[in-house]
């Protein structure tokens, strides 16, 4: 934006000029919304100042578009409270360089990668590009499509599996850029989320980022018509019980009313058997972690089965403890000696109240902001599946401050040993806790699986599954 004019004579001359741009912009916005081709004079008049003011500050039409659409998108991609807009707010001010219902109705799925490829190098001052997603460890970005001088996979560091979360955003442009000198990296965002990067030899700009954030989209809802996407993200060969697994596991990265959300499977690869699921409703958000004895497609399958029973009580208005109730009588009709470790709980982002049933060997943990780790619910008993165990379910509840962090975790994050057989436990995931206060959801969940990873050289013999719910601090 052009400066706002001579500011020697004194403070109120800047403050005018403040906010003159603001009602300059609050005033196209508005009129954009109603009518794209509204002209300079009409926005002028409606913001309530002359049209040579207007031009001081933005010297062509276009200019003013420009910024109206930065600030837009700047306040969409820093916004953490998703709520019901006012009518018209979310139309476009302005022509996107790419259209998703064009796109998915003109280019066949498989292709989408290279179509979004030819439409960044099209873009003015972009001499070629190339589009990475990150693999299902996230540890490398993989090229899905680009000029044959960029690199196959570029090694990352700070990934939800493969969901790219906005902390991890500057370490991996640095990595980038420390491979591909010059490079522009524009990650593809999503909800508070990147799901790829378009890396880029030129000059970043706003038409840019407006593809990056279109791409987002388009990719995302062509995922579910062809296999391109995901077979870019696995590194190596998975079994059929990891595909299982994969295909049951929602959105890593999640920003919701009053926190942030995250969590992650880390895949044993021939296990299965562990999952997680969020659902964010009108009454309260959903959380789920299970872990089902066994391994192998035999797990994986039971895991979609308690799934599924997870997943109809919630359309069917249970409570935690009714959830619970049902996933244990689908698993006791299922066969014998086919148990599960659970937590199951809900949170309200009102009164930021967290209620949970938890069943098998440990509940949730309560990171608190001064450090301390808190077991919230250590004396759980008998795994859901087992015969000893008997409904109505016990009901527990805990408000949430802000700072304070829950953590979900399956058996397999605790259990895993390093070399002499020592388990990770508790300790170790109080002392990832402690080594991140402060840190956002999928920070935490980054570090609590580097720990794990660490402890035992990354040779997982069962799935480590991590959610972190976290409560905004303002």
């Amino acid at each position: 934006m052009p400066d706002p004019g001579p500011t020697s004579s004194s403070g109120a001359r800047r403050s005018d000029a403040v906010a003159n741009v603001a009602r300059i912009l609050d005033a196209a916005e508005e009129l954009l919304r109603r009518r794209p081709h509204v002209s300079i004079g009409e926005i002028a008049q409606f913001a309530g100042v002359g049209r040579s003011t207007l031009y001081r500050h933005f010297e062509t039409r276009e200019a003013l578009v420009e910024a109206v659409r930065r600030r837009a998108r700047d306040h969409a991609e820093h916004d953490h409270a998703p709520s019901l807009r006012p009518a018209g707010e979310l139309a476009n001010v302005a022509v996107t360089p790419l259209s998703v219902p064009d796109v998915l109705n003109k280019v066949a799925p498989f292709q989408l990668s290279e179509q979004i490829v030819a439409e960044a190098q099209r873009l003015d001052g972009i001499e070629s590009a190339a589009l990475y997603v990150a693999d299902l460890a996230g540890v490398v970005l993989r090229k899905l499509a680009g000029a044959p001088a960029f690199p196959d996979e570029l090694r990352i560091h700070g990934t939800i599996g493969t969901e790219i979360p906005r902390e991890a955003y500057g370490p991996i442009r640095a990595a980038v850029t420390a491979r591909l000198p010059g490079a522009v990296v524009t990650p593809l965002m999503l909800r508070g989320r990147a799901i790829g990067m378009l890396v880029v030899v030129g000059e970043e700009n706003d038409s840019l980022r407006d593809l990056a954030q279109e791409a987002a989209v388009a990719l995302a809802l062509a995922d579910g018509y062809t296999d391109t996407l995901q077979t870019a993200r696995r590194a190596r060969p998975t079994s059929p019980a990891a595909e299982i697994q994969q295909n049951l596991l929602p959105a890593r990265i999640h920003r919701l009313r009053g926190a942030t959300l995250a969590g992650n499977v880390l895949p044993g690869y021939d296990v299965g058997g562990d999952w997680f699921d969020v659902a964010d409703n009108a009454d309260a958000v959903w959380l789920g972690v299970a872990d089902v004895e066994g391994s192998g497609v035999h797990a994986a399958g039971l895991a979609a089965v308690l799934l599924g029973a997870f997943r109809s009580a919630r359309h069917q208005g249970e409570d935690p403890a009714g959830a619970a109730a049902l996933m244990h009588e689908v698993l006791l009709a299922t066969g014998p000696d086919i148990t599960a470790t659970t937590t199951i709980g809900c949170w309200n982002a009102t009164t930021s109240v967290f209620r949970w049933v938890s069943t098998g060997s440990h509940g949730p943990l309560l990171a608190h902001a001064d450090g301390r780790v808190e077991e919230l619910d250590p004396g759980v008993g008998p795994c859901l599946g087992s015969p000893e165990l008997d409904p109505p379910f016990r009901l527990q509840q805990r408000r949430l401050d802000p700072g304070q962090r829950l953590v979900l975790l399956s058996d397999g994050g605790l259990e895993s040993q390093d070399a002499s057989g020592v388990p990770f436990g508790r300790d170790g995931v109080a002392a990832a806790l402690r080594a991140t206060r402060g840190a956002t959801a999928a920070a935490t969940v980054h570090a609590i699986e580097h720990a794990i990873c660490v402890r035992i050289d990354e040779h997982l013999e069962d799935d480590v599954t991590t959610v972190v719910l976290a409560p905004h601090t303002h």
